[in-house]
């Protein structure tokens, strides 16, 4: 395999995690030493809703900081502990970590796809003196699973040749990210800015738009300033990367992107850019070019949850100022985690995908988006009659996506 492709291989923690524990099992430092193993029931959920997981690893990662250990994320999205307690105050402190891993998976358990019961059981504990054996059997049986995990990949990746495996690129770096940001920093990002409609859909109607979306273009953008770099290859360090882009895009709103006869619209930003003095800077020049009231601010749903009051705090702030709020990025099996007006906002968008059709026609959709208010559930990724037909089903009268463009075109030219 080439040094690109390895370059470009996602960070798992499995085989750290087999150094550590044969290191530790070699010295038999076992005295006071734990190791717990969280696995959960259907770890493929998180390959869609990977936010759901990293916010329970954040949870538990820093509640791990204050104790003596090591913490590793397996391929398989299991989670796997080594804890060192004092063997004075051993019982009490084990009892504490305990509630307090269990207090993490049950407040968490619906968004990873846990009953109470399961979350109760999703975590075992062995102890390093007494059950060394057990420990080892199931570091073993993990070690063969990433074999096999592994050797797939290879063969994967060889198949498909070098030129297709290193179409991402290269990770993203600290440094590169830096390099990144001075080019952005002057960059005029209008030229990427893109717009789509979201419409209203009703009978035989021709789509009406209601608001048009207004969003970058990132592959455009990393084709013309980092085209080999994956922009998207470090969740934390791409967060940081699009509260430069935000700050871009504010500059192009304010010089003419938008006009008075622009028509509601919608951005995306996150809830760091709208706590910000860059915010509110735009917030007091904005409102002299268009109504705030025409301004949906989008929102990504692990913003929810990865910091709840720091959330709502946006919302407060946004909603005293006109604006109106839209969480972006729900899928079906989530919308009871996110009660529109439970999390002050305006619309909620459900995403639609191909391979998780079934949980359209799921009769009890129907009636969640009837509680949730039809006119307020936003259908994206529309980009077929069949996904149509099922958003229609289901209640929904608010739709975006390819296949709403190409109906808004073919109404055009019908006209003309």
């Amino acid at each position: 395999m080439s040094e690109a492709i390895n370059q470009n291989q996602p960070s798992y923690d499995d085989e750290k995690m087999f150094t550590d524990f044969d290191r530790l099992a070699r010295g038999k430092i076992f005295g006071g030493r734990l190791a717990a193993v969280i696995q959960f029931v259907n770890p493929k959920t998180f390959e869609r809703n990977r936010e759901s997981y990293n916010i329970v690893v954040h949870s538990i990662r820093s509640l791990m900081s204050k104790y003596e250990g090591s913490f590793y994320t397996l391929h398989d999205y299991s989670i796997v502990m080594f804890v060192r307690l004092s063997e004075r105050f051993f019982d009490q402190t084990f009892e504490k970590l305990v509630l307090e891993i269990d207090d993490i998976l049950t407040r968490n358990n619906v968004a990873i796809g846990l009953t109470p019961e399961e979350a109760e059981n999703a975590v075992r504990w062995y102890r390093f003196d007494s059950q060394f054996e057990e420990l080892q059997e199931l570091v073993d049986n993990i070690q063969q699973r990433f074999r096999v995990f592994s050797e797939r990949r290879k063969r994967l990746l060889a198949k498909a040749g070098t030129a297709a495996a290193t179409g991402d690129g290269a990770p993203l770096t600290p440094g590169a990210l830096q390099q990144i940001d001075d080019i952005l920093k002057k960059a005029d990002v209008s030229t990427f800015m893109k717009r789509q409609p979201v419409t209203l859909c009703f009978g035989n109607q021709p789509p009406k738009p209601i608001f048009q979306e207004i969003f970058v273009g990132v592959n455009e953008l990393r084709q013309a300033i980092a085209p080999t770099v994956n922009l998207r290859g470090a969740r934390s360090l791409f967060h940081h990367l699009t509260r430069t882009l935000d700050t871009r895009v504010f500059r192009a709103l304010l010089d003419g992107y938008v006009t008075r006869n622009s028509g509601p619209f919608s951005i995306n930003l996150n809830v760091s850019t709208i706590l910000s003095d860059t915010f509110r800077d735009f917030d007091s020049r904005i409102g002299n070019i268009v109504k705030k009231e025409q301004i949906i601010i989008e929102m990504q749903r692990y913003d929810v949850f990865w910091d709840y009051n720091e959330y709502l705090l946006a919302c407060e702030f946004l909603h005293n100022s006109g604006y109106r709020i839209l969480i972006d990025g729900i899928t079906p099996d989530l919308l009871q985690l996110f009660g529109r007006k439970e999390l002050k906002a305006d619309f909620v968008k459900l995403f639609y995908f191909k391979d998780r059709h079934e949980d359209w026609i799921d009769k009890e959709l129907a009636s969640k988006i009837a509680e949730t208010d039809p006119n307020r559930v936003i259908m994206a990724r529309c980009e077929t009659e069949e996904a149509m037909r099922a958003g229609l089903a289901a209640g929904i009268r608010l739709f975006q996506g390819w296949h709403i463009d190409n109906m808004i075109r073919a109404s055009r030219e019908v006209v003309n």
